[in-house]
C-alpha cells in the first residue's frame, strides 16, 4: 500500500481499519474460534528453521537464569516451557512454548539478528519471508519485549512497524519497498542471516533437573559416608567413650531466609514538577534582572541541582562585572573568571527542591502515543527516546548477615521539547502522566524560548 507524500499514515487510521475487520469477524463467532492465529512461532531461513515471537525480557543475574525465567513464566506466560538466553553487553532472556510450536534446540532470529545489528543497535525492521512478515525491534542494544513477532497478515506488520516509527532515533528502518515508506530500506533476510547463532531454545526446568542431580548425587555420597562409619564401627575395639549429653545437631541445617531491608525505585524520590518550575522560573527572572555594563548573559540551564549561566564580556573591563555582583548581593551566587577574563561562569542555588514518591501506571509505549497525540494536535515537535536504566532497588541480608544488592533495569520515556509559552502552561500536562519528572530546564533569554527535558518511567512487575 502506497503513502503519498501529502497524506500520512497514522496509527489511529491504521487502528479504524482494523476496527472494521473486528466487526465483521464478530459476526461469526464459530469461524472465529476455529480459525488460525494470526502469528507465526518459526520461519525457514537458509535451510534452517528460527524460532521467532518469543517474550523478551532483560537478564539480571547470567550466572543463574532460572529464578527469572521461572518467575515470568508464572506471572505472564503461564505453560511456557522454553527458553533461550542471550549474553553479552546487554543480555537478554525469550520464552517460547513448546504447545505453540516452538521446540527445543531452534535458535532465534530475534538474538541472532540482534548481533548483526551492533553497529546501529537501535534498529527496526520488517522482512518479508516465505511464513508472512518478520517484525522486529530493537532499541539500545534489547529485544524489546513482544516486538518479534512472526504475522501471517500484511497489515498486522504494518500497523505494528508504523507504531514503531512514533520512536524517534532509529539508526536503522527496514521494510519492504512495496511499502513505499520514505526513510526505509529494503533488505533480504537470506542475504544476511546466513549463521543461527549460539542463543537457542532449551527447557525451562532444565536448570531444575541439574540442581536435583546435584542433590541426589550428594546424598548418594552421605549414605556412602554413613554405611562406612556403621561397618567400621562392627570390626572397632570396644572401648567406653563418656560423652557429656547434648542436643542432636541436625545433618542439614537449614539456610535462614533472606529478609528485605530496603526497597527503592527510582520514581519513590522524584522531584516535584511545580516546585521545579517555580523555582527555576525566580531564578532565572532573578538573573535576568542583573545589569552588567559590558557582559551579556548567554543561555540559563537550571535542574534541581541549581542555577547555572554565563556572562561573556562585550566591552569595558574584568572590574565591572565583579562590582555589579557584589553591589546585588544575590544569596547562593558564585562565579568564577576563566583564563582569558572575558567569560564569567555564574551557578546560583535555588534551595531544596521538594521531593515525592509516585508510581507509574502507563506503559512506555502509551506515554508515547499520549505525547505524539498532544503534540501533533499543537503541530509542535517532540523529542522521545526509550531508555533502559539499571538501579539498585533492593538490598537483603542472608542469614549470615551479608548485604545483597540486587540491580534491576527500569524502562522510561525521554522527552524533550521547546516552547516560549508560559511555564504555567505546561503544568497540566506535565500532571497527566504519573511519574514523571522534569531533569533540566534551558532558557534562552533573547527567545524567551524554553527547553524541557525529562523522563516518565514505566512499570515493573
Amino acid at each position: 500500500m502506497a503513502v503519498d507524500d501529502d497524506e500520512e499514515l497514522t496509527v489511529d487510521d491504521l487502528e479504524e481499519e482494523s476496527g472494521e475487520d473486528d466487526v465483521l469477524i464478530g459476526q461469526d463467532t464459530e469461524e472465529d474460534e476455529n480459525s488460525e492465529p494470526s502469528w507465526g512461532p518459526t520461519m525457514v531461513v537458509n535451510d534452517t528453521t528460527y524460532a521467532v515471537t518469543l517474550f523478551w525480557q532483560p537478564l539480571q543475574d547470567t550466572n543463574d537464569p532460572y529464578p527469572e525465567v521461572q518467575e515470568t513464566v508464572d506471572n505472564f506466560m503461564e505453560g511456557a516451557d522454553l527458553f533461550c538466553l542471550r549474553q553479552g553487553t546487554s543480555p537478554q532472556y525469550g520464552i517460547g512454548n513448546s504447545t505453540e510450536g516452538h521446540k527445543a534446540g531452534m535458535p532465534s532470529a530475534a538474538a541472532a539478528i540482534a548481533e548483526l545489528f551492533q553497529d546501529k543497535p537501535s534498529s527496526v525492521a520488517v522482512f518479508e519471508v516465505d511464513e508472512g512478515w518478520w517484525f522486529i525491534a530493537i532499541r539500545n542494544d534489547l529485544i524489546l519485549s513482544e516486538e518479534d513477532m512472526l504475522y501471517l497478515n500484511e497489515e498486522d506488520a504494518k500497523r505494528a512497524f508504523y507504531a514503531m516509527m512514533a520512536v524517534p532515533d532509529w539508526g536503522r528502518k527496514i521494510a519492504p519497498a512495496s511499502w513505499e515508506i520514505e526513510g526505509t530500506e529494503e533488505v533480504d533476510l537470506w542475504d544476511i542471516l546466513k549463521a543461527p547463532g549460539g542463543s537457542k531454545l532449551m527447557h525451562i526446568n532444565k536448570s531444575q533437573r541439574q540442581k536435583m542431580k546435584l542433590i541426589t548425587i550428594g546424598a548418594g555420597v552421605l549414605v556412602l559416608f554413613i554405611g562406612y562409619k556403621l561397618i567400621s564401627g562392627l570390626f572397632a575395639e570396644d572401648k567406653p567413650v563418656i560423652r557429656p549429653l547434648a542436643p542432636m545437631k541436625p545433618l542439614f541445617e537449614e539456610e535462614a531466609p533472606k529478609q528485605q531491608e530496603v526497597i527503592v525505585h527510582p520514581w519513590e524520590k522524584l522531584v516535584v514538577t511545580e516546585d521545579l518550575l517555580n523555582r527555576c522560573q525566580a531564578a532565572v527572572q532573578q538573573v535576568k534582572t542583573m545589569v552588567v555594563p559590558g557582559w551579556t548573559l548567554g543561555q540559563i540551564s537550571c535542574s534541581a541541582s541549581g542555577l547555572s549561566t554565563t556572562w561573556t564580556m562585550q566591552w569595558g573591563h574584568l572590574g565591572w562585572i565583579k562590582r555589579a555582583f557584589e553591589e546585588y548581593n544575590t544569596r547562593g551566587l558564585d562565579f568564577l573568571i576563566d583564563n582569558s577574563g572575558k567569560t564569567a561562569v555564574v551557578s546560583l542555588s535555588i534551595g531544596d527542591v521538594a521531593i515525592h514518591s509516585q508510581a507509574p501506571k502507563m506503559m512506555v509505549y502509551e506515554s508515547r502515543e499520549e505525547l505524539n497525540n498532544i503534540f501533533q494536535a499543537i503541530n509542535m515537535p517532540i523529542g522521545l527516546s526509550e531508555e533502559r536504566t539499571q538501579h539498585q532497588a533492593q538490598t537483603t541480608k542472608d542469614g549470615l548477615g551479608t548485604e545483597i544488592k540486587e540491580i534491576r533495569t527500569y524502562p522510561r520515556l525521554k522527552f524533550m521539547f521547546s516552547s516560549d509559552l508560559p511555564m504555567e502552561e505546561w503544568l497540566t500536562m506535565f500532571n497527566k502522566f504519573p511519574a514523571l519528572e522534569i531533569l533540566h530546564l534551558n532558557y534562552e533569554p533573547n527567545s524567551n524560548i524554553w527547553t524541557y527535558e525529562g523522563q516518565i518511567y514505566e512499570p515493573i512487575p
